[in-house]
């Protein structure tokens, strides 16, 4: 290689490196005792390639079907289950995409979440469609094309964990990986009417997968049903000793049971701005919590707006940190990721250590003020499940307020670091719904056993 080859080869890993971040790039290393590994500690095991081919006929959702599934525990508590992750997540032996340009070859080490799922059992089908560079909640993606939702065709997947939560929807995998920065768990589990579950910020190992803004980045599951995110979880959730940025709960060794919520936070302003099917359906389940002897506390006001205000400056301040030095390149097709990750260039050091403090104490005050209660109630978004056709035409303006729509209540969950999931709720009309329930910060566990109560009792009763 001459020295000119050798430059642009260094510079085309820099920018590489740049992009996914030190987490993900260390994946696609040689191990230090030297050379690509060929034994990855994978089986390959018979599934039906033909009905995950047609669940990729109705969604799009797949980036890449394995003509088998992987697994490195044939007989593990997870192998009765199959599932996708984001492509995203380092598979050894197997080149992600990101939903870009994006090429660093196949991986030499797979991702902990994804080690500790094989390791379980859990059947590994192929890898899911995102939007590009993981930004964008709405399922669209000029490169690999746009993922549809098989519950309302003519609506948006949600985003950017697209793949995954049409795949689930479709009824093609039990449970997915996906990932969550602004919602990009919550909002396709609220736009396909699956389950999704966003950990609070560093519970969850993130080596092996990309970086967007490493401040509010969480892995996450999504799954058809609580019983599964409840048998899932406990894998993610394990501690990782080579991730020095995590920050792991005692290992997680009893059968997580679903646990009745004592008090039952909600704010009365939030349901009336929703839609009307969505305000009927969380007011019922307001009803019937309370008809199961819970505590109902009704919050006046809420503080979303200006947690979203400051979400966005935080996110645009350190995505564009991370990401600035590769805007000017060719790597970045889609023009509103660029424009979104641009907006982050008038913030400095200085100011993202402001916005870094005043989140710190955004998270003190939020705990104090709502210490008394056990769980929150609240909406995923107040409108309805945007049209694609209203995205595919609008100009990047008119799609820039459309992303600020549906994500102004996700937003802010990971500006706080908290935990959430999002349950489907009965589907009154023909579009489906989601609540989105809060827990404490690393209240985790509380927060599931929470959440699959209230499935069983108030939603599958």
């Amino acid at each position: 290689m001459s020295n000119n080859q050798q430059e642009k080869s260094s510079k085309a890993l820099s920018e590489a490196r740049a992009i996914v971040g030190d987490d993900l790039f260390a994946s696609f290393e040689p191990d230090l005792a030297g050379g690509m590994a060929n034994d990855h500690g994978l089986t390959e095991v018979a599934h039906d390639v033909r009905r995950l081919e047609a669940g990729h006929e109705r969604t799009n959702g797949f980036a890449k079907i394995f003509a088998k599934a992987l697994t490195a525990n044939e007989s593990g508590l997870l192998s009765d289950l199959q599932f996708v992750a984001k492509d995203m997540y380092a598979l050894a032996g197997h080149e992600n995409h990101f939903g870009s340009k994006l090429r660093l070859g196949p991986a030499n080490r797979h991702a902990f979440v994804l080690e500790q799922l094989l390791g379980g059992g859990a059947r590994l089908s192929g890898m899911a469609k995102m939007n590009e560079m993981a930004l964008g909640p709405h399922g669209f993606n000029e490169l690999d094309g746009h993922v549809l939702n098989p519950i309302a065709p003519d609506h948006m997947p949600g985003g950017s964990s697209s793949g995954t939560g049409a795949l689930i929807a479709d009824g093609a995998v039990d449970f997915g990986l996906g990932s969550d920065t602004a919602g990009s768990i919550r909002i396709p589990a609220h736009f396909c009417g699956v389950v999704g579950y966003k950990p609070s910020h560093g519970l969850v190992s993130r080596r092996g997968s990309m970086t967007l803004c490493p401040g509010l980045d969480v892995v996450g599951p999504l799954a058809r049903n609580m019983e599964i995110m409840l048998r899932v979880a406990p894998y993610l959730l394990r501690e990782d000793p080579r991730d020095h940025d995590q920050h792991a709960l005692s290992y997680v060794d009893e059968p997580l049971k679903p646990m009745r919520p004592s008090r039952l936070g909600y704010f009365p302003e939030l349901l009336a701005d929703c839609p009307e099917r969505t305000a009927k359906a969380m007011n019922d389940m307001l009803t019937m919590a309370g008809s199961h002897g819970v505590d109902l506390v009704a919050i006046d006001g809420h503080p979303f707006g200006h947690l979203s205000r400051a979400a966005i400056a935080f996110q645009s301040a350190e995505a564009y940190a991370t990401h600035r030095d590769h805007l000017d390149g060719d790597l970045i097709h889609d023009v509103t990721v660029r424009q979104r990750m641009q907006h982050g260039a008038g913030y400095d050091l200085a100011d993202h250590f402001l916005l870094s403090k005043a989140r710190d104490l955004a998270l003190v005050q939020w705990q104090k003020t709502y210490a008394h209660i056990d769980l929150l109630l609240m909406p995923c978004m107040t409108i309805e499940i945007p049209l694609r056709q209203s995205y595919e035409e609008a100009d990047p303006d008119g799609r820039m307020a459309m992303v600020g729509s549906i994500t102004s209540l996700s937003r802010p969950v990971n500006y706080l670091r908290l935990p959430s999931v999002v349950l489907p709720l009965p589907q009154l009309g023909s579009l489906p719904h989601g609540m989105q329930l809060l827990g404490g910060y690393r209240e985790d566990l509380s927060l599931l056993q929470h959440a699959a109560w209230m499935e069983a009792e108030l939603i599958s009763a």
